[in-house]
């Protein structure tokens, strides 16, 4: 077994790295209420910002999959307009 001064080390490295994260996520937090209390929508730009930051391959399939939801959208919207004439 390793030794504890080790394990230790590690542990208080691996906490302050959390503390970190904690302490950018309260940022990010702040940046995104600064931006709503712009005029923003937050919530768009979060997802535009997890599009952008995809990779190649990501950014493909989160766009095919897009298209279809389009696609599927437009057949029930015409679906119910069918139905509502019928009525």
């Amino acid at each position: 077994m390793r030794n504890t001064s080790d394990l230790r080390d590690r542990a208080e490295s691996i906490m302050r790295l959390m503390e970190q994260r904690d302490e950018l996520n309260l940022d990010i937090k702040a940046a995104f209420e600064a931006a709503a209390s712009a005029g923003y929508n937050a919530k768009a730009m979060k997802k535009a910002i997890k599009v952008a930051s995809m990779d190649a391959d990501k950014r493909a399939k989160h766009e095919q999959e897009q298209g279809d939801l389009l696609l599927y959208l437009q057949e029930l919207e015409q679906r119910n307009e069918g139905v509502r004439c019928a009525a």
